[in-house]
């Protein structure tokens, strides 16, 4: 009885508070409303220059991302009041809407205060000197596709376009957000876990915020390979157009097609096939073979010396640094560079064999596809030419899988050195010190290895996903 009573409460107390909320979001949108009339008055009374008499544009800043910043922080309370008014942030889903909003309220914040956007200048110059008829300069080593899909805004001048890239980057760490989790749940794990596990993740996360920083097309295609993963069965169609894109976007998400091989999915294979050449045929139509050309010119230029750089953490930037600076010819990196690179293949896919046959990741359907794929993510990651400090955030589902499985303090010691060298570590240029993300891959590939023929999921796992369960809201 008294249990009744309790849960009677707690439910007037839950409609109650639905009531102010739905209060507080209609008196959100009179004042949307308001400010957006008032900007129209004064645009329709003093001309298309009229916001200048009310904005102000400060020291170290840039007026259209500042507006940006306000306008997404404005929409996000908006947001959270709508979907507390209407009862969808509820018991099961409170962690994951409190990590979504934490998560881009404090990169939207950071993000407001940078003027300069690195890398991004590069896919600009890219979609400008097809709009121009000209080839692609030396830095643009991305295929064609990405470049196309800039053009409509190359015109709009190197600032224009990346407001525009900026305001999507924005809702792509959204996305990226509810992915993650979602994929870790497709592996086990229980939503409030997966919700807490990603936001620590992404608080602190050095190749993430670089991402961001530099505008880079990292989270559009990881969303992409995420989207290919979570719809495999549902949806062979959509899910192989996914991985396409990915590829479009930048080539080594390739590798990833070795795990469908490996689940023997021959629908999705063939779908793959076909949307990787319905892509290729669109961006022949739109400019021709000559991008084409000038891509793979541009990444020849990869395997040659260029210039020593140690925040880059590739196999070909260590070799090739360690001899330049021992005063000998490059030339004398190229047999350990290919020598590292075919024992790194050949390691990967022995552990893929044990993954597979363990079942070490994941039991149910797909298990093969599941189980091969976060070390193929190791392999795409680090056979590339260039290695830059952003592209650890490709190894976001390598590392949290791992929660799941390791348990001795021995392997969490190794783990902690591993997260600290690719996560945490702030980058910097010293050799040989500053390749630790060259080594924490490594050493996640071994602890792949160590998990124990048999083990299904470690106590430590078991044991934090109960106590957040048992976390009352």
């Amino acid at each position: 009885m008294a249990k009744k009573s309790t849960d009677m409460r707690s439910a007037r107390r839950a409609r109650a508070h639905v009531s102010i909320t739905a209060y507080l979001f209609w008196i959100w949108v009179g004042l949307t409303l308001l400010i957006s009339l008032s900007i129209l008055v004064l645009i329709q009374w003093k001309g298309p220059n009229g916001l200048d008499i009310v904005l102000y544009k400060g020291p170290l800043s840039r007026l259209q991302i500042t507006m940006s910043a306000v306008v997404m922080v404005w929409l996000e309370a908006g947001l959270a009041l709508f979907l507390l008014s209407t009862g969808r942030i509820r018991k099961d889903n409170a962690f994951t809407w409190a990590g979504f909003f934490l998560i881009t309220l404090l990169y939207i914040n950071l993000l407001r205060e940078r003027t300069d956007y690195g890398d991004s200048y590069s896919y600009i110059l890219g979609a400008q000197a097809l709009i121009d008829d000209q080839p692609f300069g030396k830095t643009y080593i991305y295929p064609p596709f990405w470049a196309i899909l800039l053009k409509p805004i190359a015109p709009m001048g190197e600032k224009g376009a990346i407001d525009i890239l900026w305001n999507l980057n924005i809702p792509a760490l959204g996305l990226f957000y509810f992915l993650v989790i979602r994929v870790l749940e497709r592996y086990g794990f229980s939503e409030r876990l997966a919700a807490a596990l990603v936001t620590l993740f992404m608080l602190v996360n050095v190749p993430l915020l670089r991402t961001m920083l530099y505008l880079q097309v990292n989270l559009h295609v990881l969303n992409l390979i995420f989207v290919s993963l979570l719809l495999q069965r549902r949806s062979p169609f959509w899910s192989a157009l996914a991985m396409a894109l990915a590829v479009h976007f930048k080539v080594s998400p390739a590798v990833l097609g070795l795990a469908f091989l490996l689940e023997k999915d021959w629908r999705w294979l063939g779908w793959v096939s076909f949307h990787t050449l319905a892509i290729f045929g669109l961006t022949i139509l739109s400019d021709g073979f000559q991008p084409y050309l000038d891509y793979l010119y541009n990444l020849s230029l990869l395997n040659i010396p260029h210039g020593l750089n140690f925040r880059e953490t590739s196999f070909d930037s260590f070799f090739g640094g360690f001899v330049q600076l021992i005063g000998q010819d490059y030339s004398l990196a190229r047999p350990p560079i290919y020598l590292a690179k075919g024992l790194l293949a050949v390691t990967v896919f022995v552990t893929i064999a044990r993954t597979m046959k363990q079942r070490v990741f994941h039991e149910g359907e797909a298990s093969r596809l599941l189980n091969s794929f976060p070390p193929l993510m190791i392999l795409m990651n680090m056979t590339s030419p260039l290695v830059w400090e952003h592209h650890g955030v490709f190894l976001v589902l390598v590392f949290l899988l791992l929660f799941k499985k390791i348990d001795t303090p021995l392997d969490w010691s190794w783990f902690g050195a591993a997260y600290f060298l690719e996560f945490l570590l702030p980058t910097f240029d010293f050799f040989p010190f500053s390749y630790g993300r060259l080594l924490a891959p490594l050493i996640i590939l071994w602890l792949f290895w160590r998990i124990p023929a048999g083990k299904r999921t470690s106590p430590f796992f078991k044991r934090t996903a109960h106590r957040l369960e048992e976390i009352r809201i």
